[in-house]
């Protein structure tokens, strides 16, 4: 939480009331600078990853909608041909593909909402970056040196804006990275429990099953079913 703590400190910052009390004004816009891109660098890190991490729960979201219609449909064939206990696996599975996809939305929305508070921080953050840098031209200007010192502090000046450039490329170069590695992640964890918990969830379960075949079995035109 380092970085945090650091894009904290540098937004709530007076940036006038410190370099008035500064014995060297210019020493500290230098640093307030260096700080600034070093934390919007990590700030952009993180959403990117946030980025990748949203478009794979997009992409599962997508998966299960299709399953859930899937689920439902062999449900239906299934009770059309008389089939009832194919019929009940079948609304099983599209209850349990619901269940899921609840969840992945959920966190999809929690996901968004963390990618927005970042995207807040990077504007802020490069609103402070901006102030910091018009300050430091000006103090550069104002300063009593020689032309010398005047030209090696432009081109350390420079130096520093293009490694940060290529500081922040680099970063954005890592996003389709990340989004391979999450991909690559195993996102179908189970887990099996005899618990009295999930005995109460089996029986909801199954109440939910028998209640979607009786709706399936009123759409169904009457006549008498076979038992096999």
């Amino acid at each position: 939480m380092n970085a945090l703590n650091r894009f904290t400190d540098i937004i709530n910052a007076n940036l006038h009331a410190l370099l008035d009390k500064a014995e060297q004004p210019e020493k500290m816009l230098r640093l307030l600078v260096q700080q600034m891109e070093d934390s919007l660098a990590e700030l952009r890190t993180l959403a990117a990853e946030h980025i990748a991490a949203r478009k794979q729960l997009q992409r599962q979201l997508q998966h299960l909608d299709a399953s859930v219609m899937d689920w439902q449909q062999k449900a239906e064939r299934a009770l059309a041909h008389g089939k009832e206990d194919l019929a009940r696996a079948a609304l099983a599975e599209r209850l349990a593909a619901e269940t899921k996809r609840s969840s992945v939305q959920q966190e999809e929305t929690q996901s968004q909402s963390r990618l927005a508070d970042i995207e807040g921080d990077i504007s802020r953050l490069q609103s402070k970056l901006n102030e910091a840098r018009q300050r430091y031209q000006q103090t550069q200007r104002r300063a009593d040196c020689t032309e010398v010192r005047l030209q090696v502090q432009s081109k350390q000046h420079q130096h520093k804006v293009t490694e940060a450039l290529h500081k922040f490329e680099r970063y954005e170069q890592k996003i389709d990275g990340l989004e391979a590695q999450l991909e690559a992640m195993d996102l179908g964890r189970s887990a099996s429990s005899t618990s009295l918990k999930q005995q109460f969830q089996s029986l909801e379960q199954q109440e939910a099953i028998e209640q979607a075949l009786a709706a399936l079995k009123q759409k169904q035109p009457h006549k008498e079913t076979s038992h096999a």
